[in-house]
């Protein structure tokens, strides 16, 4: 009587599993078939990104070659093509290296630009932002005094690792443009601070020193 009662419930349900499939079959299609979808695309997106990334390192790896060849134009091209696509890594890298081929270049408001979409970016990390107002500050000759240490206000009125060298290059502007006085107080409280490296400190104090027998 067992096996009876077993076999019976046995056909109860299959005859459950059914009419669940009959019923929800093509739910389940569509859940499968969306599954398989979502694997494949998501793996043909690695595999696309994959190669993004390889073609954006290739081309930097080129335009730095071309760089230092001296070849500006070529890389100034290259750099261009791999800064365009995204905001990180390689294309981060590429906007600096576009800054200096204009830069040797003498294309200098092109420099200026191409640091301004560095430094005013927020997805892009503090550390290359106030990098990339150094660099621009250094290497600018076209701009007045106030421009430039406009540019620099942000690293200075907050501490960071660029922040001291942000203050010696206030002090080569102050000079620069011939605010000797100033130049000098600056100079004395930079060379007074606890967080200057040591080569820093020498190169600090051989400017002052040079002003000092200047001054005589």
């Amino acid at each position: 009587m067992a096996d009876i009662f077993d076999e019976v419930s046995e056909e109860l349900k299959q005859d459950q599993l059914i009419k669940i499939w009959k019923k929800y079959s093509k739910l389940i299609i569509i859940l499968i078939l969306l599954i398989i979808i979502s694997l494949v695309s998501y793996q043909a997106y690695i595999t696309w990104n994959k190669k993004k990334i390889e073609t954006i390192s290739e081309q930097y790896f080129q335009a730095l070659e071309k760089l230092e060849d001296k070849n500006y134009s070529e890389s100034q091209s290259l750099f261009l093509n791999s800064s365009q696509n995204d905001r990180s890594g390689y294309s981060i890298l590429s906007l600096f290296g576009l800054a200096e081929s204009n830069y040797q270049n003498g294309k200098i408001d092109e420099m200026i630009l191409n640091y301004k979409t560095i430094y005013n970016d927020e997805r892009i990390d503090i550390y290359y932002r106030n990098l990339s107002r150094i660099l621009s500050v250094l290497k600018d000759n076209s701009s007045s005094f106030d421009q430039q240490k406009l540019l620099l206000e942000p690293i200075l009125n907050s501490p960071s690792m660029l922040q001291a060298l942000a203050a010696e290059l206030e002090v080569l502007l102050l000079i620069k443009f011939d605010k000797i006085k100033e130049a000098q107080k600056a100079l004395n409280i930079l060379i007074n601070r606890s967080d200057i490296s040591f080569e820093q400190k020498n190169r600090l104090e051989l400017i002052n020193k040079i002003y000092k027998n200047n001054a005589k």
